[in-house]
């Protein structure tokens, strides 16, 4: 029982130390008054600092087909034109247009949102943690569905969708 116990928690603690050097972007929004939360396997996230560790550029680009949210044919109806229109729109992407400094790690980031062919300007705030040789950048935003003409009008999907990126950069 004791070495059992001991593998539980070594496999526990090995695991936590490989997910904490894993980006993610994780999104959630509520349908029919439930939570529907998923994530976007495929995507690249671009930063550059200065020598001080200030943030000076951040881009991104999601592969909309890469969407997962547990149910495959929810996934595929997501990718249909009433919502992410993937014939027409494979892509999300971000672009950051400014970033000013607001206490030591933590930015505000105003930056070009384009989903489904629509570009919208947001701010957020984006927080830098230094772990081992790297940088921890997370940022959690929301975004209405709404202005990009993503799912259409709803009376049971919520239009704020809550989401989470985490981010390392390798220094």
């Amino acid at each position: 029982m004791k070495r059992f116990l001991f593998f539980v928690i070594c496999f526990c603690c090995l695991s936590l130390s490989f997910s904490q050097n894993k980006s993610s972007i994780d999104f959630v929004i509520r349908n029919v008054g439930i939570a529907v939360d998923g994530h976007f396997n495929i995507f690249n996230i671009e930063t550059d600092f200065d020598n001080k560790g200030e943030l000076l550029n951040i881009k991104g680009e999601i592969k909309v087909a890469s969407i997962e949210t547990g149910i495959e044919s929810r996934d595929n109806h997501i990718l249909k034109a009433d919502y992410f229109d993937i014939e027409n729109h494979e892509n999300i992407t971000w672009i950051s247009k400014a970033i000013n400094t607001i206490d030591d790690g933590v930015f505000t980031m105003i930056a070009d949102l384009t989903i489904k062919g629509k570009t919208k300007e947001i701010s957020i705030t984006v927080n830098r943690d230094k772990i081992n040789n790297k940088y921890k950048i997370t940022s959690s935003f929301k975004v209405n569905r709404r202005n990009f003409d993503v799912g259409g009008r709803s009376i049971v999907m919520s239009n704020t969708v809550k989401i989470n990126v985490v981010h390392y950069h390798n220094l």
